[in-house]
């Protein structure tokens, strides 16, 4: 590596005009190529066909991945962007079939665009030999999925219809003759399956290997540290890994630009640069926001510039329009998961012909979606891991020299030369989660009930943790209560398991939007929808704005309609229950403070938002009178957190909580929205008496995957990360030494076992734990969690019933016990005797 400003002589004068400042740049040297001949292992109709298309012998890897997969191996090609991964599974697809006539070959996709992307390069390799070729995703009809999967000898999904609905059915006599077929499993961009999404696709591979024949796999990924025991932990296989060092493809040079804006200027810069690149000739670019409002709120803003077209500052809702296409919105368009199916695939098709000069996207194209030669790739924000890094990175350059642009204002990046030294974070999967495990227990008690396999013996589970086995075999088997906390799921499941829980939301709730014609307008998770299309809010889609008029939780529907390019921020309560009698997992304190590690209960609600129009900003509060809302709506839900307290007044700010958890991001490479920060309440607290309320840094995934376990670890490391970035943006002396002396604090506890749990005793089986009267809680009702006051309760024939306060004076609610949750610390319990109704012994709750 070199560093070298000559490589941004063409973008210079376009930084300059943008105003931003150059503060270094370098250049990674290309490569030259190495080849190999074909290996003669394969079928010779293969090799033949092969040599045709490759006179001078395939890239070193390739020929290597090639002769490990005809001997039976599985493989995982952990090379580069653009280096040929793709002919390795097609090519050995090919050698398959053309060897056993009745094998079937199935591939899966992270995103329906990608399947898009490669059918053409599969038509290319299968037609010539007669082979049928199919894909289902979520816009196949299902009456015309079984035919695909009888007439195509190699089938290309996505996961999500995979689990949805070919698991789903796996009992199904159209369906098991397909899966018995099954030889090979091609697994690409396998690096996108981390955190939840990764978690449950684990659990989904073994579910898989359940219920069809032993099949040979082989994985793709650019950027994945350790993919050796990662595709261990994510398969349950060891593979065989040909990584950067067996790479034998070339790659042209590329530049990396480290630039900053002028204070509070950064949005207005970013907007200048994109225009300008979309006015080069014979270039494209592609940049990178990290969240879905900035990439739809940036294009809107570079198609106001290119218009002129002034802010809005009045003026009221506009009527719906036709719908756009991207030729009708300008020469750069956005791209993010949630669009739906044909205005993904025309944003694609539009760059690749030239109509586009670029997209401002998600991490949705940091797979390798094939949008032909990208000159410039440009990162809106200092990329939130190194493996996101490379990834974008890997997008330009493919056959020429190319320019990567990274906006530092915040300084986090640090030295561009140690940056690109770092090595790639590792994968993270959550396999004891035990509520993504009882989730995926519920399928698969589904997919082998017909089977007649005992979970305890089959093969494919033996790598996962054994609740995983116990809860499967419990829903097969009944001889165990369902746990309490897992009893939702259950109700859920009922309605379908498959449909119920989607592999990438974990357990959230997805919500439709339609507009006022009822045309769709993509769909939303409930965490997204809280951030983007509450009631009232104005949510882009496509660069274009529309007001959400609808909002029905029970039926997952949102209702939007055109509006003006305003745009809304969300004013949120999130409260936190921490469960500190018998949930610590780690404790460290001292005779004034401590930091905790434990379980607890996060309340997220929206409450109202407020509005911008031009300079003027507007706030709008649910409730009664307001002309968008009644109530607020939010999320409750059970997962990990960091609590701390210190009796000085500014470690338990919400301004420190936010120093610390973008330092833990930049320091772990943990996504920022994948955590929250919340205040914390309780009235009891074996931590600390005396800290009845302090600062929280959560994981924000129902269940939790103790993403801030390492906090609760690296706590003092993570303050040294947050010093270092506020010395790099020459923060006040006030901040710094506020970030010292909380550093100073943490080195004066010492870790402490944690308290042993003082739940509430039970003296026989006709007595129960239940929430006090007069006591809030949490009821799960159909229009989403809502906070009660619990006015009694009562043993029924239909089983325990709580007599709730209802929002309406002088009437009461009836609901089952089950849809009721304490509040950790907060709700007093009592034991009560469903026999003669007696009540005795009050505490405070200490589990939900």
């Amino acid at each position: 590596m070199a560093t070298t400003t000559a490589g941004i002589s063409p973008i210079q004068p376009l930084l300059h005009e943008a105003g931003f400042e150059v503060m270094e740049s370098a250049t990674l040297p290309g490569r030259t190529a190495s080849y190999a001949p074909i290996p003669d292992a394969l079928d010779s109709r293969v090799v033949a066909s092969l040599k045709a298309a490759f006179p001078i012998g395939l890239y070193s890897h390739q020929a290597q991945a090639l002769q490990a997969v005809a001997g039976r191996k599985d493989i995982c090609l952990a090379t580069a962007t653009a280096s040929g991964k793709s002919l390795v599974f097609m090519a050995a697809s090919l050698d398959l079939l053309l060897k056993n006539p009745f094998a079937k070959v199935v591939a899966l996709y992270p995103a329906k665009a990608l399947i898009q992307d490669q059918l053409e390069k599969w038509h290319r390799v299968l037609d010539p030999f007669g082979i049928g070729l199919g894909f289902i995703d979520g816009s196949v009809p299902v009456a015309q999925r079984a035919q695909i999967l009888a007439s195509s000898r190699v089938v290309l999904l996505t996961p999500d219809v995979t689990h949805a609905w070919l698991m789903n059915h796996a009992n199904d006599r159209a369906i098991r003759p397909f899966l018995r077929s099954v030889r090979l499993l091609i697994l690409d961009e396998a690096h996108v399956y981390d955190g939840v999404f990764g978690t449950n696709m684990a659990y989904f591979l073994r579910r898989f290997a359940a219920v069809t024949a032993p099949f040979q796999l082989i994985a793709s990924t650019a950027t994945i540290g350790n993919p050796a025991g990662f595709l261990e932990q994510l398969t349950g296989r060891q593979v065989s890994v040909l990584g950067p060092d067996q790479d034998g493809s070339s790659s042209p040079e590329k530049t990396i630009v480290r630039v900053r804006a002028p204070h509070k200027k950064s949005f207005e810069c970013m907007v200048e640069l994109l225009v300008g690149l979309s006015r080069l000739d014979g270039s494209r670019f592609l940049a990178f926001g990290d969240s879905r409002k900035m990439v739809e709120r940036v294009v809107a803003a570079t198609l106001r510039a290119r218009n002129t077209q002034p802010e809005d500052d009045a003026g009221g809702e506009v009527e719906e329009a036709d719908a756009d296409t991207p030729e009708a919105l300008g020469r750069i368009l956005p791209y993010r998961a949630g669009y739906e199916a044909v205005d993904r695939r025309q944003i694609q098709r539009s760059l690749s012909d030239g109509a586009l000069a670029g997209l401002v996207s998600t991490s949705a194209l940091e797979m390798g979606i094939d949008i032909g030669e990208i000159d410039t790739v440009v990162l809106l924000n200092t990329p939130p891991s190194v493996k996101s890094f490379r990834q974008r990175l890997g997008r330009a350059g493919r056959r020429r020299a190319a320019v990567c642009i990274v906006l530092d204002d915040e300084g986090t990046m640090g030295s561009l030369t140690d940056y690109l030294a770092r090595t790639v974070e590792p994968s993270w999967l959550y396999l004891d989660n035990r509520y993504i495990q009882y989730a995926n227990a519920l399928c698969a008690a589904a997919e082998m009930s017909a089977s007649g396999k005992a979970p305890s013996t089959e093969p494919s589970f033996a790598s996962l943790p054994p609740s995983f086995v116990q809860l499967v075999e419990n829903e097969l088997n009944p001889t165990d209560v369902v746990a309490s906390d897992l009893y939702p799921l259950k109700q859920r499941g009922q309605g379908g398991a498959h449909r119920e829980f989607p592999l990438r939301s974990a357990t959230e709730q997805d919500f439709r939007v339609t507009d006022v014609r009822g045309n769709p307008l993509g769909t939303l998770s409930m965490s997204q929808a809280l951030r983007e299309a509450y009631p009232g809010a104005v949510h882009y889609y496509m660069a274009r704005p529309y007001r959400v008029i609808g909002f029905v939780y029970r039926t997952g529907e949102i209702k939007v309609m055109r509006c003006r390019h305003w745009t809304t921020r969300p004013q949120t309560q999130t409260v936190v229950f921490p469960r500190f009698q018998g949930g610590i997992l780690n404790l460290q304190k001292s005779d004034t403070g401590f930091v905790a590690e434990v379980e607890l209960q996060v309340s997220e609600r929206v409450v109202g938002f407020v509005e911008q129009r031009g300079s003027t900003k507007t706030e709008h509060v649910y409730g009664p009178g307001s002309e968008h809302y009644q109530k607020p709506i939010g999320r409750f839900f059970q997962t990990t957190g960091v609590c701390w307290y210190f009796p000085d007044r500014f470690a338990v700010s919400e301004a420190m909580a936010a120093r610390v958890l973008e330092a833990l991001c930049v320091e772990c490479g943990i996504q920022c929205r994948d955590l929250g920060i919340g205040v914390f309440r309780t009235n009891t607290n074996p931590a600390l008496p005396d800290a009845t309320g302090g600062i929280c840094i959560y994981d924000a995934t129902n269940g939790s995957l103790r993403l801030t376990q390492i906090l609760a670890e690296r706590f003092s490391g993570v303050l040294d990360r947050a010093v270092s970035i506020a010395e790099e943006r020459q923060e006040s002396d006030a901040v710094l030494a506020e970030l010292r002396s909380f550093g100073w604090m943490l080195g004066t506890l010492t870790a402490e076992a944690p308290a042993a749990s003082s739940v509430l005793p039970q003296s026989n089986s006709d007595w129960v734990t239940v929430i006090a009267s007069g006591q809030r809680a949490i009821y799960a009702s159909q229009d989403g969690p809502i906070e009660v006051t619990v006015a009694g309760y009562r043993y029924t024939p239909q089983g325990l019933l709580y007599e709730l306060v209802s929002p309406r004076p002088g009437s009461r609610w009836l609901v089952a016990a089950d849809a009721v949750s304490s509040l950790n610390g907060d709700s007093l319990l009592t034991q009560y005797n469903v026999m003669t109704g007696e009540s005795k012994v009050e505490t405070n709750a200490a589990a939900a």
